[in-house]
């Protein structure tokens, strides 16, 4: 039996693992371990380590190090602890894999305490570009120290294998995140409204935007001020992440909220199932969180990508890219909810769609005989500059 270490931070991370740790949680050829840390730990940001235990798993390990500050020093210093204890933990469990998603920061410091403890780790969502955001950094540095990957796309699949790792160690499986709307069915709009605060049939916009974090500052001014100009529609705001200069929306956001008590309603969390059903029922969508990169097109509503935090990220066709500036996005509002845009979103493919990834990397998991090792060749490329 294989002993599979799941890392979790972040409400949205745990949204998209959570078919694969199912799978591990229900083989008998895995033991699964669950480590949770970050905001699932914080009030502030609504406490869903609940949410966890609620879906049957019980986490492992909880490591709480969220300092209540957004700046690059408490970043810096919650890193630290976290690299401390997750070395402590590798110490005491010497599991066979460490899994990992994506492009959070803190997973630099979870994958600096695994490759000291020489316990492979196997990277998700590697090799996707978001030029707007440190994580880009974050995520090329993991892939560098990861020793298997799976990939969203096959472009991303090629282009970890640009970066230097060996083909039959990267395999694309599409995008985890997609498998929630495939294997569960969104809840009824009634159960919907009645988790968010709306009513049936209210019309509502959906809007998730995090900071650009290469960014000294963060005035999402713009954004708020193009939505008012549609007030006819609810306006569904759910919190950033726990992001620098996060605390610059939240302050912005609330003080929004209380101009507008009756149109605006804001979130700071929720079940990943209601989470997908306002997607699937908005009337638009707005901000630059990846969900709405990669999981909006498989509902066919209209997507409106702000700022540069996606830059660089495939996406749907129909997707309607501006600045954060308040005349392209209420343009861009328009656009969006003209009857011409609403027949062409109808028709579009999602890049992002693969076919039951976390069966695909369990089954890879499972036929690996022996531990991966953390020992890595650079595979160098045959072209001309």
């Amino acid at each position: 039996m294989q002993k599979i270490t799941v890392f979790t931070s972040t409400r949205a991370e745990y949204g998209l693992l959570y078919w694969l740790i199912k799978e591990f949680h229900e083989s008998l050829d895995f033991e699964l371990q669950l480590v949770v840390a970050g905001t699932h730990l914080s009030h502030e940001y609504g406490y869903t380590v609940n949410d966890i235990i609620a879906d049957g798993f019980t986490p492992n390990e909880c490591i709480s190090t969220l300092i209540a500050d957004d700046s690059p020093q408490a970043i810096t210093r919650s890193s630290a602890m976290l690299a401390m204890v997750m070395g402590d933990y590798f110490a005491r469990e010497n599991p066979d894999y460490l899994i990992v998603l994506g492009d959070r920061i803190e997973l630099m410091a979870v994958c600096e305490a695994a490759v000291i403890a020489k316990v492979p780790i196997v990277h998700l969502h590697g090799g996707e570009i978001t030029e707007g955001a440190v994580d880009d950094k974050v995520r090329h540095a993991i892939s560098k120290l990861a020793s298997l990957h799976f990939t969203s796309t096959e472009a991303y699949r090629r282009r970890v294998i640009q970066m230097g790792e060996h083909p039959e160690r990267v395999y694309n499986c599409g995008a985890l995140g997609l498998e929630s709307i495939a294997r569960k069915d969104t809840v009824e709009r009634k159960e919907m409204s009645e988790e968010v605060g709306i009513n049936v049939d209210e019309k509502y916009f959906l809007i998730v935007y995090h900071p650009e974090t290469h960014k000294k500052h963060e005035n999402i001014g713009p954004l708020l001020k193009a939505i008012e100009d549609f007030p006819d529609y609810k306006k569904l705001i759910i919190y950033p992440n726990s992001d620098m200069m996060s605390r610059e929306i939240i302050e912005a956001i609330q003080a929004f909220a209380v101009r507008y008590p009756e149109n605006v309603s804001l979130i700071r969390s929720l079940q990943r199932d209601i989470y997908l059903s306002l997607m699937k029922h908005c009337e638009l969508y707005l901000g630059n969180s990846s969900s709405g990169i990669i999981e909006m097109p498989s509902f066919k509503r209209p997507i409106i990508n702000i700022g540069d935090r996606q830059r660089g990220r495939i996406r749907s066709t129909v997707t309607l890219d501006v600045d954060l500036d308040y005349h392209q996005i209420s343009d861009a509002i328009r656009t969006a909810l003209s009857n011409e845009h609403q027949e062409e979103v109808t028709h579009i493919d999602n890049p992002y769609q693969g076919s039951a990834p976390s069966s695909f990397i369990a089954d890879i998991l499972r036929t690996a005989n022996e531990k991966l090792s953390t020992q890595k060749t650079f595979l160098d490329l045959d072209f001309n500059l």
